[in-house]
C-alpha cells in the first residue's frame, strides 16, 4: 500500500526535521491524527538521542506514549557510475550498474523503544522495549532533479529479556523493507 506524509529538511544543515518526519509517517501509516506532539531538540546543548512522542488520549490501541533512544549512527556518501557513464563498458558490467545517478547517501541508526500504554493495574503504566536498526539509502533521479528515490530496511532484534535472546542475540529476527520517494515541496 502506498502511505503519504510530508518530511523537512533544512535547506541550511542538510539535517531533516524528525519532529515533523516522525509525527508525519506516524499519523501517515495509521492513518489518521493520533499523535499530538514529538518532543525532540536535537540542537546544541539538547539531547539527539532521545525522541519523545505523546498520542492524543484514547486513538491507539497499543500506546499513550513512546520514547525512543537513538545512537550508532552512521552515514556514507559513495560515489559510483551513472548508466550513461557505464554504457562504454561490457554488458556484464552494465547489468551490474542498476541505479542511475552519481551518488547514493546510505545511513543508519540504531532505536531502543520503550512504548508506554494502560495496563491491567491501575496506575502502573505497561512497558514493552524493543530493540530495531534503520539502515537507509537515497539517491537523486536523473530524469527529474526534485525527485530522490530510496528504500529503508527495518531489521528488529530480540530483546535481553526476551526467553530466546540467548539463542540469537545478534542477529534480526525480522526484517521489514520499504522503498521510499520524496519531492521536493516549497512550502
Amino acid at each position: 500500500s502506498i502511505t503519504t506524509y510530508r518530511m523537512s529538511i533544512d535547506e541550511t544543515t542538510g539535517l531533516e526535521d524528525r519532529k515533523v518526519a516522525l509525527k508525519g509517517s506516524l499519523n501517515g501509516f495509521l492513518g489518521y491524527d493520533a499523535v499530538r506532539e514529538v518532543i525532540y531538540d536535537g540542537n546544541a546543548g539538547g539531547n539527539p538521542n532521545r525522541i519523545g512522542i505523546d498520542f492524543v488520549p484514547n486513538r491507539t490501541r497499543n500506546a499513550n506514549r513512546i520514547e525512543l533512544f537513538c545512537n550508532g549512527r552512521e552515514s556514507e556518501l559513495v560515489t559510483y557510475e551513472s548508466q550513461q557513464q557505464s554504457k562504454e563498458l561490457p554488458q556484464s558490467k552494465q547489468q551490474a550498474m542498476l541505479l542511475p545517478g552519481g551518488k547514493i547517501f546510505l545511513n543508519s541508526e540504531y532505536i531502543r523503544q520503550v512504548t508506554f500504554s494502560l495496563s491491567q493495574e491501575f496506575g502502573v503504566a505497561r512497558q514493552v522495549s524493543g530493540n530495531y536498526a534503520h539502515f537507509w539509502t537515497w539517491k537523486g533521479n536523473d530524469s527529474d532533479p526534485e525527485r530522490i528515490e530510496g528504500n529503508l530496511l527495518t531489521a528488529a532484534y530480540l530483546d535481553a529479556q526476551d526467553p530466546l535472546f540467548f539463542e540469537e542475540p545478534s542477529k534480526p529476527v525480522v526484517v521489514y523493507a520499504h522503498n521510499l520517494i520524496g519531492r521536493k515541496v516549497v512550502v
